[in-house]
Formats: structure tokens, sequence, C-alpha cells
């Protein structure tokens, strides 16, 4: 890998560390406290509309539609009836009128998520142990090794290593606001305003 001419280098100093378990076999890695765009593009391009979201947007907005409630109203309730909350009264109305739906949501969730974690132990394993490790190669692991790689990938992602305490994460933005957000990004994904 080649190097840029900094002035002042950077202080990170990577580590190595240990993922796995006795069961699934134990690897040594190199811990970044980041991902290289490489690593991040490639997980992004494996997971690209798989996640759901864009299913919760379509079903949020023909019951806003529908009903009296907003989009994001409606957005919220629909997260909440996928979640299983059965303390809204209006998400307990989605269960039940509309089952099918969110059983295709859950399962292109619970999809989105197993393809995330094979993404990022193959990117990782690719990147920082074997560069000739492939996707197939992945695939013939120990699920429990998989979602070790994926936990790190998180954390990586995070740009904290465990015990950091230095730097607080950004607050994230909650219910209508964070709606909003997602029903904003979602219809300028697909062409639509």
């Amino acid at each position: 890998m080649k190097t840029l001419p900094f002035v002042v280098q950077p202080k990170k100093k990577f580590s190595k560390v240990k993922i796995g378990t006795e069961q699934t076999g134990v690897l040594e890695i190199e811990r970044r406290g980041y991902l290289t765009v490489s690593e991040k593009a490639f997980v992004d391009g494996v997971t690209q509309g798989t996640d759901g979201i864009t299913a919760i947007v379509n079903l949020a907005t023909r019951i806003g539609s529908k009903t009296k409630h907003t989009t994001e109203e409606a957005f919220n309730a629909v997260m909440k009836a996928v979640q299983g909350d059965m303390t809204d009264p209006f998400a307990v109305k989605i269960r039940e009128d509309y089952p099918d739906e969110l059983s295709a949501i859950l399962s292109q969730m619970t999809d989105a998520v197993q393809k995330r974690g094979i993404a990022a132990a193959t990117i990782l394993i690719r990147s920082r142990i074997d560069s000739e490790w492939t996707l197939d190669d992945t695939l013939e692991q120990d699920p429990a090794l998989i979602q070790a790689f994926a936990d790190f990938y998180t954390e990586e992602e995070s740009g904290l290593s465990p015990g950091d305490v230095d730097e607080e994460p950004a607050a994230e933005p909650k219910g209508e606001e964070a709606a909003a957000e997602i029903v904003g990004k979602s219809t300028e994904e697909n062409g639509e305003k």
C-alpha cells in the first residue's frame, strides 16, 4: 500500500485483536479504528436496496394516503408493527390490516442483516488478512465467526474501539424527525418528491 507524504504523521497506531472463539477458531486482525473507503463501498454495494426501508416507506405512503395520518406517522407505526410493539393502536391496526406486507418487510430486513454480515466478513478478511479471499470462502465458515466479523465491522465503522469514551456519538434524530429524514431520503432515491 502506498503512503502519502504527510508533514505530520497520523497518530493512530494499528493494533492486532483476536476474533472468534475456541469453537469457531481464533484469528488475529488489524484494528484500525475506521473502515477504508473500499471496505465500506463493498458492504454498501452488496446490501444496497435490501434493507427493507424502501418497502417500509412505500407501505407507509400507501397507509398515509388511505388514513388521516402523515407518511411520517405511518412510517413510525409500521416500524413499531415490524418490531412487534403492541402498545400503539395504530401499529396494532397495521399488523391486522397488512400482515403479508409486514412479513415481506421482515424477510427483507433479515436478509439484509445476513448479507451485511457476510459482506463485512468477506471484505475484512480480504483487505486485512488474505487478499485472495472470496465470498464463497466466507459462505463456508461458521455463522458464529461471520457474526464476530460483522460485530468487528460495526466497531470499526463507529470509529471507536471498545473502551473509548473520548468522543460522544452524534445524537440520532428521534421519532417524527427520524421518520421525516428517512421518508425524505427514500422518496428522493426513488425519484419521487
